[in-house]
């Protein structure tokens, strides 16, 4: 049972940094998904590995525990994967779209105090 902890641990890490990846990306963000792409490589060689012998091998009790841990760790790693990329993967370029878009808003405002709408 302590290898399927082990594996699911390590299929956390691979899809919470799978979601990351990705997201980092889609925002050109180049040295955060290569970073993320090389830790998950790391992680899901051993993940694999642990699944690949429990699975091949005679007990049946382990082989339910891998699959089962293995199973919930991809729900829990892809819902921590969006709640940290959420708070640290950041798009430059729309920030710089919302900050002007505020300033014409503002602008427009300025403008309507001063006709007088």
């Amino acid at each position: 049972m302590t290898l399927a902890v082990v594996a699911a641990l390590c299929m956390v890490i691979q899809d919470a940094l799978a979601v990351i990846k990705y997201q980092a990306a889609a925002r050109n963000r180049g040295v955060v998904a290569a970073a993320a792409d090389t830790i998950i490589w790391l992680v899901m060689i051993t993940t694999m590995t642990i699944s690949t012998f429990t699975l091949h091998g005679n007990n049946f009790a382990a082989k339910a525990w891998v699959v089962g841990l293995v199973s919930a760790a991809n729900i829990a790693g892809n819902l921590l994967g969006t709640y940290l990329g959420k708070r640290f993967v950041k798009d430059t370029t729309n920030l710089d779209q919302d900050s002007r878009l505020e300033q014409l808003e503002g602008e427009i405002a300025r403008l309507r105090e001063h006709i007088g709408i």
